[in-house]
């Protein structure tokens, strides 16, 4: 249930209790998506499949891999690793990872196909500057990693290394 929600310059704005995340988040509702369709984008996002939960769960650790590998080259990996949730390894639970992500606003914009579509924007230890972004439509992943602003409806070329979605 959204509350809250009012008009800002692109977007209608409220929030939401993420009942998979336990928290309370922000939910964007752009021009031309409706409150129900939003609602259904929240329940989507709170009850995701297992299958996309894997999805996620797999791309989220290879984002994570080679963000710590990136810290090393500065000699900060051992101060982000140590602020993470849970602790880095190579034969690791994967899903472990989703302990780290802090959901911050659910973006809803207008389905161009009768699908159910959302963007999350999400903060990290290994990403602290631009965060996170994971897209889904059709309850499967189509994009995982850094931020970027993408909708559900954009093109997500298989060769891209910036989506960790596109690797799993």
């Amino acid at each position: 249930m959204i509350i809250g929600l009012h008009e800002e310059r692109f977007w209608h704005e409220g929030k939401f209790m993420s009942t998979f995340f336990r928290k309370d988040m922000k939910v964007y509702i752009y021009s031309g998506a409706d409150t129900p369709y939003a609602e259904e984008c929240i329940k989507d996002f709170n009850a995701p499949s297992q299958e996309l939960l894997d999805d996620i769960s797999e791309a989220l650790y290879l984002h994570c891999a080679d963000s710590l590998n990136l810290w090393a080259e500065i000699d900060k990996r051992d101060e982000i690793e140590k602020a993470m949730a849970v602790e880095f390894a190579p034969c690791m639970d994967k899903s472990k990872l989703l302990k780290c992500l802090r959901p911050s606003v659910l973006s809803v914009r207008e389905s161009l196909d009768g699908q159910i579509g959302w963007q999350a924007e999400l903060e990290c230890q290994w990403e602290p500057e631009k965060g996170l972004e994971i897209v889904v439509l059709g309850g499967k992943l189509l994009y995982l990693g850094t931020f970027a602003d993408n909708s559900p409806w954009d093109e997500f070329p298989q060769d891209d290394s910036s989506n960790y979605a596109a690797r799993t």
